[in-house]
C-alpha cells in the first residue's frame, strides 16, 4: 500500500524535493556571498593600512626629516640654547631662560614633527622663565 501511495505521488515528491534542494542551494549562495565580501572588505582594510603605514615609514625615514629636526633650534634665541647636539637619528637638546611663549612654540614645532619624543622635561627656573630639555628620535 505504501509503495502505491510513493507511486501515486511521485511527481510531487520530485518536486517537493527540487524545492528544498533549490532552497538549500540559494541559502548556501547567500551566505558564500556574505563572506566573499567580508573578505573583500578586509582585504580593503588591511592594504588601507599598508598604505598608511608606508607612508609613515618614508616620513619617519626620509632625509628631510633630519633637516626639520634643524628647526628647532632657529625657533629661540641662540643664546637661550645650552645643547642641540645630533647623533645620526637622535636629537638632545637643552634650553635656558625660555619664556612662556617661547616654550609653547617650541613645544608646538616639536610636536609637529614625525619624530618620537622619548624625554620631556620642562621646569620652572624663576618667575615666567623656564628650562626646557627633550631627546626625540626618529
Amino acid at each position: 500500500m505504501n509503495m502505491m501511495i510513493l507511486q501515486r505521488y511521485k511527481n510531487e515528491l520530485i518536486i517537493l524535493i527540487t524545492l528544498l534542494f533549490l532552497i538549500f542551494s540559494a541559502i548556501y549562495k547567500y551566505s558564500a556571498d556574505i563572506d566573499v565580501n567580508k573578505n573583500k572588505r578586509s582585504t580593503k582594510e588591511t592594504i588601507t593600512q599598508i598604505n598608511h603605514i608606508k607612508t609613515l615609514k618614508k616620513q619617519w625615514g626620509g632625509k628631510q626629516l633630519a633637516n626639520r629636526v634643524k628647526i628647532l633650534k632657529t625657533v629661540v634665541p641662540n643664546d637661550k640654547v645650552v645643547l642641540f647636539q645630533k647623533k645620526s637619528k637622535k636629537l638632545t637638546a637643552s634650553y635656558k631662560n625660555l619664556t612662556g611663549t617661547q616654550v609653547s612654540k617650541l613645544t608646538n614645532k616639536l610636536i609637529d614633527i614625525p619624530v618620537q619624543i622619548t624625554r620631556l622635561d620642562v621646569q620652572q627656573s624663576a618667575k615666567n622663565l623656564y628650562t626646557m630639555e627633550f631627546t626625540c628620535k626618529w
